[in-house]
């Protein structure tokens, strides 16, 4: 009962209207065969095997699930259709180099893709989302001869990628991992075990290349003496073929809350053949290249979770009768009126909608400037653009994966009871959508890296990437009558975002816990004066435009919803973080528990 359109009219507004890349991203000889029309065609074939392959491919996924069996992991035989259809249509190579088969297209048009593939199935989307972040790292930090070997067959969609980080005794902390790489010639011996490995395992692909964090015999404790290796399920032979099995095997898969069509395997490596990626006790940095692209398609999955569940329980609200409107009937001839006459239902459509569109342009926009960062001849450009990518990361991943918890959540909750039972399909998405503020680095950490690392860092030279064309755009836009409704209180939430700003720094300084309690809140005050800057972005062409069509017009009452309804939080999170860390420290541990003997005193 689940239905889903890709929300092409969204795109082309952002990408063709607002953000202009064509003429941003023509420029760039390696883009010049991004014009519109080939992306619009892209985007539609993309659509079209999302609405009829993908989407019902994910009831299987949920509902059968991948099934392990003596070490091998069997996917559901509509997600392997559908995987094909992808595959067979040569979209696999749209975002791989030239060099290696691919069609080298923008980094924005990749925003587009991965939201239709994490809406129509976000299990599936995964095993694609992996191999796209191991070619990248791959070709950031392999050898010739490894790019040269394994790139073209990631574009293909001949093997697959994973990235193997936890071990079970740490999480997050992966300086305590305690898999070993032993030197053997030119190549490098694994042994350990890792946990939690999405898509370690599985029957859709020739080949699994597993990039594994690990530590050399005589290699610094902690982070600092972590290297990484890339494992492949088989080793490849000298022309290009696939050899004999590597010591890499599946031990279990997990039993999970949602993404059922994901295998989340326990991976044993023993005596595997690895080849080192990158400098010897550099790996961190190098899978960061991965893990970075990894948050930032992370956040487009809550994003395309919210927008699935936004149109299923906008349509339900339109359709479903019941009550009757607060002031007159709507249907006088009708028993009752449809949901969505109701203040309530309205204002969780209106900011799930609002939530939507300003966190699709942010992620827009932010892909711009990493096509920006990658193509731009000029040295500082790319710098800038990469500071910018650096600053809105963590932001992206935590805001949007949060948000589609809550939108999530609240679609359901328009649907009543009905929401509640498997047959509509809105249960699915909330189970789903829950991994997302968690894997790829929990939003706690994003928020401690936002806030510890890249606010002081450079002398908050990040920072001025956001606050610099902010700032200009309020001075250029000030007197402008139609924009002065919003450009004032965006004027107010910024100074209120760098007064913040400065406060953390001044108390972090003294006290690291400050930086710590204020982290999530921080996060979220930066997140909501992002999207105010987005929907400035889009209102200065949607008022020059508003005549044309309703469309723009209705943009403009969503931006008055946001900047009534929402960035008022702003407030109430710059009002937590001037509290301090004082009362969240004092609490003893014994004074969190709640079971406790009577004590027999009156």
């Amino acid at each position: 009962m689940v239905e889903y359109k890709s929300p092409h009219r969204e795109y082309e507004f952002i990408l063709r209207e607002v953000l202009d890349i064509e003429n941003e991203l023509g420029k760039y000889p390696e883009y010049d065969e991004a014009s519109w029309d080939m992306i619009q065609m892209i985007s539609q074939q993309f659509g079209e095997i999302g609405e009829e392959y993908w989407l019902p491919s994910a009831r299987d996924g949920d509902e059968v699930g991948v099934i392990f069996k003596d070490g091998k992991v069997t996917v559901p035989e509509s997600m392997k259709e559908a995987t094909r259809m992808v595959i067979d249509s040569g979209l696999t190579q749209l975002f791989g180099h030239q060099k290696y088969g691919g069609m080298e297209f923008p980094n924005v048009l990749s925003v587009y893709s991965d939201e239709i593939s994490c809406a129509t199935n976000m299990s599936l989307g995964i095993y694609m989302g992996l191999t796209k972040g191991a070619y990248h790292c791959i070709h950031n930090y392999g050898t010739e001869e490894i790019k040269d070997t394994y790139l073209p067959k990631f574009l293909s969609g001949e093997w697959f990628g994973t990235m193997c980080l936890t071990e079970a005794h740490c999480g997050t902390d992966l300086g305590l991992i305690r898999t070993s790489a032993k030197p053997n010639g030119d190549t490098y011996s694994i042994n350990g075990q890792k946990i939690f490995i999405s898509c370690g395992e599985h029957d859709m692909a020739d080949n699994i290349v597993h990039l594994v964090l690990a530590k050399l015999p005589d290699a610094p404790k902690g982070v600092k003496g972590i290297s990484l290796f890339l494992v492949p399920k088989y080793n490849v032979n000298s022309d290009g073929t696939l050899g004999e099995r590597n010591g890499v095997n599946c031990v279990s898969i997990e039993e999970k809350m949602g993404v059922h069509g994901s295998a989340t395997c326990v991976m044993s490596f023993e005596n595997a053949k690895g080849y080192l990626i990158g400098e010897v006790n550099e790996g961190l940095a190098a899978m960061f290249s991965m893990m970075n692209t990894e948050r930032i398609a992370v956040g487009l999955q809550g994003l395309g979770q919210a927008e699935i569940a936004y149109q299923n329980g906008l349509a339900y609200a339109k359709e479903r009768i019941q009550g009757r409107d607060l002031k007159e009937p709507r249907n006088p001839n009708e028993e009752a009126d449809p949901l969505i006459v109701h203040p309530d239902v309205r204002r969780m459509l209106m900011r799930s909608k609002a939530l939507i569109d300003s966190g699709r342009m942010l992620a827009c926009w932010t892909a711009l400037a990493i096509d920006k960062s990658e193509k731009d001849p000029d040295e500082k450009i790319r710098k800038e653009a990469n500071d910018l990518v650096e600053l809105m990361t963590p932001i992206i991943k935590a805001l949007l994966t949060d948000y589609g918890v809550e939108i999530t959540s609240d679609m359901l909750q328009i649907y009543g009871g009905h929401g509640y039972i498997k047959e509509y399909g809105m249960e699915q998405f909330c189970r789903d959508v829950r991994i997302a503020p968690i894997w790829e680095g929990t939003n706690g950490i994003q928020a401690l890296d936002l806030a510890g690392r890249k606010m002081p860092q450079s002398m908050g030279r990040l920072l001025r990437r956001f606050f610099h064309p902010a700032l200009d755009f309020i001075e250029k836009h000030k007197e402008d009558e139609e924009m002065k409704e919003f450009v004032i209180p965006f004027s107010k939430a910024l100074k209120g975002l760098q007064k913040t700003t400065l406060y953390m720094a001044q108390k972090g300084l003294s006290n690291p816990y400050e930086i710590g309690a204020a982290a999530t809140d921080y996060l979220r005050q930066f997140g909501l004066v992002a999207m105010a800057y987005m929907w400035l972005l889009m209102l200065k062409v949607a008022f020059s435009k508003r005549d044309k069509s309703d469309y723009y017009e209705n943009k403009i009452i969503l931006a008055r919803f946001f900047y009534e309804r929402i960035l008022p939080e702003t407030l109430s999170r710059a009002i937590a973080i001037g509290s301090g860390s004082k009362t969240m420290m004092s609490l003893p541990d014994d004074g969190f528990d709640s079971i406790s003997k009577f004590t027999g005193e009156a």
